[in-house]
């Protein structure tokens, strides 16, 4: 029952789909259905024009009489009327179907990226691709055989039933109702024990997937640690059961299909036979067996096919829920409702008051942060690895809920504000850096996707990256590989740096942002991004500490807590952490120029 009705959800979920506000495909959609039932009338006045054909051929005065010779045209008239139609229908479905598969894919590649940092860092991306690949399959699945098929052929099969308890009486019309009622609740509760197998096959197959994506994302660290046959036998494995499972679904379905023929079979004999008993009995002549013989007939291929459109929209069902699991993902994190609130068009300032945050709650990344940031002015975050530096970046973006404590923006709490506006004020070169599997030109661009030709090169400047893009062949039209593999480290972070330059953003944050930059290379860009960080709001978040020597204030991280705050010169007198920090900073620039 609880099966049940997830399908009947599912259904349900995908009709807004399927029922879109655009007349035309509503329209497009109301024509099909109109010819589906022309197509049911035509189909069920066949086997009565053939038992008027059979009984005029059977007259004693037999000749080609004008009303035969009607008869026997509208015969092959209405089959080619019947047949033509089906196709046209097909044809008008194609585009309707095909953009609610659009719209389908759309709002999911939107709600996904609408989800919480949580959910993508869980997630297994070949997984997802394969529910998606999987879903767009299984929506015409799911429309053609069930719309267009299923319930068209119940329809026709109550019609046929209803004619022949017109002429024949209850008898044959109950015979043939019994029948199809037993196929289909067979059909039902079959399918139904099947599909656990094509559900857990589904689930290998993604899972086969996500490993296969996983490993060859990591193809580096494969040849690394000489690990390919390793690799190969755990895919082998996934393949392997895979293979099993797969087996199991499409056997127990075949089992399925022998089943229905085996009912179907019974029906045709019991109608056959009872109809030719009485006709030899002179109840009723030969073209009363041919009728009732054509509508047995008439409905034993739909109903055996109806055995693969079964298994059809049950695997569409199936692949269809993996997508509904997503869609019920919550799309963003917890936000209490506020009314008449106007989103910030500027930054005045960043407060954090007594934030302490945990990935989970047995360990604690920050532990009761405080600080306030007024527009204009710096903020540097210093601590060795570990201390929950880039954490704060990632809490002033909403990506998490903060355990306790409040992020303000114009004094305002973060959480009341639309992810879309908050996140247009702020910019970030992040210390793990990706990049799009496209141009270097695309992927600067991305930053301020309207901005001209002359921004974007302004930005490269403002980065030096004209001296990198000097060296290579095609200039900013380098193709930079998946998540930028061609480049080196240095070479991604300025890409990131001129990024986050050409957004103008009101706040920056610098991530470990020269991180992967030499010591010389990194002064001579801080020098030259100085002017642009005296004018803006910024927080530096850095593990080289020359970054920061300029900042209004600085916060020493350690273990989650700020253990010291102040100017870079008022550290320098406490002798505490941020002194220690500053004579490795200064012995391994004094290593660097060395060597």
């Amino acid at each position: 029952m609880q099966k049940k009705i997830k399908t009947l959800r599912i259904i349900k979920d995908i009709f807004p789909f399927l029922w879109t506000r655009q007349e035309k495909i509503r329209s497009l959609f109301l024509i099909s259905f109109g010819l589906v039932f022309i197509v049911i009338i035509l189909d069920l006045s066949i086997p009565l024009i053939l038992k008027e054909v059979v009984s005029k051929l059977s007259a004693s005065d037999k000749g080609m009489t004008y009303q035969l010779s009607l008869l026997l045209v509208s015969y092959g008239i209405i089959w080619t009327l019947s047949q033509t139609i089906q196709q046209i229908r097909h044809i008008i479905m194609v585009r309707p179907l095909e953009r609610c598969i659009r719209l389908f894919c759309s709002k999911l590649f939107d709600h996904l990226h609408s989800l919480p940092m949580k959910f993508h860092m869980d997630r297994k991306t070949g997984a997802i691709t394969n529910a998606l690949e999987r879903a767009q399959r299984g929506f015409p699945d799911v429309f053609w055989g069930l719309f267009l098929f299923v319930i068209p052929t119940i329809i026709e099969l109550f019609l046929a039933v209803t004619i022949l308890c017109y002429f024949y009486g209850v008898i044959y019309g109950f015979i043939l109702f019994f029948i199809a009622i037993i196929f289909i609740i067979f059909t039902l509760y079959a399918t139904q024990w099947a599909s656990y197998f094509q559900t857990l096959a589904n689930e290998q197959q993604s899972h086969t997937n996500a490993n296969i994506v996983d490993s060859l994302l990591n193809f580096a660290s494969v040849k690394h640690f000489n690990n390919k046959e390793y690799e190969v036998l755990k895919c082998d494995n996934h393949l392997k059961e895979r293979e099993k499972l797969l087996v199991k679904s499409i056997s127990s379905m075949e089992f399925v299909r022998i089943g229905q023929n085996l009912i179907i079979g019974l029906g045709l004999i019991i109608l056959t036979y009872t109809a030719g008993k009485q006709a030899l009995l002179s109840v009723y002549d030969v073209s009363d067996f041919v009728l009732i013989n054509g509508y047995a007939l008439q409905f034993v291929a739909p109903l055996s096919q109806m055995g693969f459109i079964a298994r059809d929209i049950r695997r569409g069902i199936n692949d269809l829920a993996g997508i509904m699991k997503i869609y019920s993902t919550n799309p963003t994190t917890s936000q209490p409702s506020r009314k008449n609130f106007k989103s910030p068009e500027k930054l005045e300032s960043i407060e954090f008051k007594n934030v302490s945050f945990a990935y989970d709650h047995s360990r604690f990344v920050l532990k009761d942060i405080s600080f306030h940031l007024e527009a204009g002015k710096t903020i540097g975050i210093v601590g060795a690895t570990g201390s929950g530096k880039s954490t704060i970046s990632n809490l002033l973006f909403n990506f998490y809920d903060v355990t306790s404590g409040k992020i303000l923006i114009n004094n305002e709490n973060i959480q009341i504000l639309k992810s879309e506006n908050l996140h247009k004020l702020l910019g970030i070169i992040p210390q793990d850096i990706t990049l799009f599997n496209t141009t270097i030109y695309e992927n600067i661009l991305f930053g301020k996707p309207n901005a001209s030709k002359d921004e974007v090169e302004e930005a490269i400047e403002l980065a030096h990256l004209g001296s990198v893009l000097k060296r290579m062949p095609q200039h900013y039209d380098t193709v930079v590989g998946e998540r930028g593999l061609k480049l080196s480290g240095g070479e991604k972070q300025r890409i990131a740096i001129a990024r986050a330059f050409l957004k103008r953003p009101a706040l920056y944050i610098f991530d470990e942002a020269t991180s992967s930059l030499d010591l010389s290379t990194e002064a001579f860009i801080m020098k030259t991004i100085d002017p642009i960080i005296k004018n803006s709001t910024s927080i530096i978040i850095a593990h080289r500490l020359s970054t920061v020597v300029n900042a209004d204030e600085i916060l020493v991280l350690h273990n989650g807590a700020v253990e010291e705050r102040g100017t870079h010169t008022f550290l320098l007198k406490q002798g505490g952490i941020y002194v220690s920090l500053w004579k490795a900073h200064e012995e391994a620039y004094k290593e660097s120029n060395a060597a």
